[in-house]
């Protein structure tokens, strides 16, 4: 989900031709870190709450919450990577608007503990359960799907950090995509009617490992679709950089401004596409409920313009009343200055959920197979992450049709 460091010298938690802009507002628990961050911090940051809507440049989008009540009344949910960032906002809006049960798959117990209590405090007729599980354990994730029983799955458990992938390639490969396949058979074979696959703009034309991964899920989530009888609905979400999520921009900021300086970016002209948690949670469960009879298709969000990270900076420096310099640290590996949320290798189109985008691959021979996942994962175990990187991105080309990556 993607917390992205956006140009700072930190944590890349990763979420793009540009996107058309629109949109509109989202309540509910997804906005209560990042509203919490801008009560306690704000001030002495140079941020309020006002400051969030400008830095969107558009109005902050709504979703229908009666229709998402009227969809999983009586739907059995279970979240991966639930103790994350829009993991765990996902599973707080779902106890507030109330589903059948709400069951939290994670393989951190700290954090999963933790949100199965704050849950079971806030919601206390809420069903809900935790459930311990690495989801690169294929016999354990049959076992606590058959046993979960869900009539949705919302796949947000994943390795976002860009930077991080780049020097690890085969966690990458292993987690955000033999993961994601294993949770995917999981689900198909316990019944589950949705599955969401949570991704990233960087799956577009990606050039990190971390997006290579992603956009190689999201190709398996149409495979699996085309090579499947069963009537499962199988769906991508893609969207950028949520604001408030763990290592965004804004805390990062603030704290080096409190700590007198330097502010750094690692470009002057990075550009990301901006979303508030609240967005980010309600087009996930809007997806999820939409009806759409494209099976394996990705969905993308209006998000407006891309926003300046620079122009960021500069303004919480200028509302902080502080001087402070700021520091340009150069392109990390995986990272570009500018971010694509669509490619020439995909069809996109209009769909019929107001301000959303459908896209899908132009050619069947695009799609990754639970074969192909195979044998991927057979590369993965028996390299090491130079090669492993080498032969990724050898497949991603081949996939998508295009020559050489660019280098991040």
């Amino acid at each position: 989900m993607e917390a992205l460091r956006l140009g700072l010298q930190g944590p890349d938690n990763g979420s793009a031709a540009t996107g058309p802009g629109g949109a509109q507002r989202a309540d509910g628990g997804a906005k209560a870190a990042l509203l919490a961050f801008v009560r306690e911090r704000g001030p002495e940051a140079g941020i309020s709450r006002r400051m969030l809507t400008d830095l969107l440049g558009r109005p902050e989008r709504r979703f229908e919450t009666e229709k998402l009540k009227r969809f999983f009344a009586a739907k059995r949910v279970l979240i991966t990577g639930a103790a994350g960032s829009i993991g765990s906002a996902l599973a707080e809006r779902l106890a507030e608007i109330g589903c059948a049960q709400l069951s939290l798959l994670d393989h951190f117990d700290h954090s999963l503990l933790d949100l199965f209590e704050r849950i079971r405090r806030a919601a206390p007729a809420q069903p809900v359960s935790d459930i311990l599980c690495d989801i690169r354990d294929p016999g354990r994730l049959q076992a606590v799907m058959r046993t979960a029983k869900p009539d949705v799955v919302l796949h947000a458990a994943a390795l976002k950090h860009v930077h991080l992938g780049e020097r690890h390639p085969i966690e990458c490969v292993l987690t955000n995509l033999v993961g994601m396949g294993n949770t995917l058979a999981a689900a198909a074979s316990a019944g589950a009617a949705h599955f969401i696959l949570v991704s990233s703009d960087k799956a577009a034309a990606p050039v990190c490992i971390m997006g290579g991964t992603k956009r190689l899920a999201e190709l398996h989530v149409a495979g699996f679709a085309a090579e499947s009888a069963m009537s499962m609905r199988l769906k991508s979400v893609r969207f950028g950089n949520v604001l408030g999520s763990q290592g965004s921009v804004l805390p990062r900021f603030a704290a080096q401004i409190e700590a007198g300086g330097p502010l750094e970016v690692t470009h002057p002209e990075m550009e990301r596409y901006f979303m508030t948690p609240a967005e980010a949670v309600g087009f996930i469960l809007s997806v999820a409920a939409f009806e759409d009879e494209r099976a394996g298709s990705a969905y993308m969000m209006e998000m407006g313009g891309p926003v300046s990270i620079l122009a960021i900076g500069k303004e919480m420096i200028r509302r902080s009343g502080k001087r402070v310099e700021i520091a340009t640290t150069g392109l990390r590996p995986g990272e570009r200055v500018k971010e694509s949320l669509f490619d020439d290798c995909e069809i996109v189109e209009r769909c019929g959920m107001d301000g959303v985008f459908r896209m899908s691959a132009k050619s069947a021979s695009m799609l990754v197979s639970s074969a192909d996942v195979a044998q991927l994962e057979a590369m993965a175990r028996g390299f090491d992450n130079a090669v492993v990187r080498q032969r990724l991105f050898a497949y991603v080309n081949e996939r998508l049709g295009r020559g050489e990556r660019a280098v991040g």
